[in-house]
């Protein structure tokens, strides 16, 4: 599994594994960075909610920035929380993959602003259905199996609008 999905990296010891924080108003967010490329932020990036995360982090993190935040954990505006911890990093024109509860603030903030997100990738979970994809969107199905899932998404990404 890829170091970057290490759930006890990712989530139990951020502040012993190798992270960065950003700070948005009084909220800390704290992320992993790794490799080199066009930036990619993975929201929900749980191997446990959908088996495809793991293979699309080792095949997005071995030819891009990959990005992956702590989100909060409290009740706070998803949506406010995301485009603050986007503005915070200074990203402009990144792929975003979207998982179970952030796929909602994933899509305001693609459809809010032409410039910030270049390619939107949502991933449902094993209970959803998904909805068609578009030049700028892209539906992970749960039946896909992780290899279809990799080469669709690497065709996505390559594909220029």
């Amino acid at each position: 599994m890829s170091d970057l999905l290490d759930l006890r990296t990712v989530n139990e010891a951020w502040h012993v594994g190798p992270c960065a924080e950003v700070r948005v108003g009084e909220h800390v967010t704290r992320y992993v960075r790794r490799g080199s490329g066009p930036s990619v932020v993975l929201l929900g990036a749980q191997p446990e909610s959908s088996p495809i995360w793991t293979s699309l982090v080792e095949w997005v993190g071995s030819s891009h920035r990959v990005t992956i935040p702590q989100a909060p954990s409290d009740d706070s505006d998803t949506g406010e929380w995301l485009r603050g911890f986007i503005e915070g990093l200074g990203l402009t024109a990144f792929a975003l993959f979207a998982g179970a509860e952030f796929r909602a603030a994933a899509l305001d903030l693609t459809t809010a602003d032409d410039f910030t997100v270049h390619k939107l990738v949502l991933l449902p979970d094993q209970h959803s259905s998904a909805g068609e994809s578009s030049d700028r969107v892209l539906w992970i199905l749960p039946d896909w199996s992780p290899a279809e899932a990799s080469t669709r998404v690497e065709t996505f990404l390559s594909t220029e609008e």
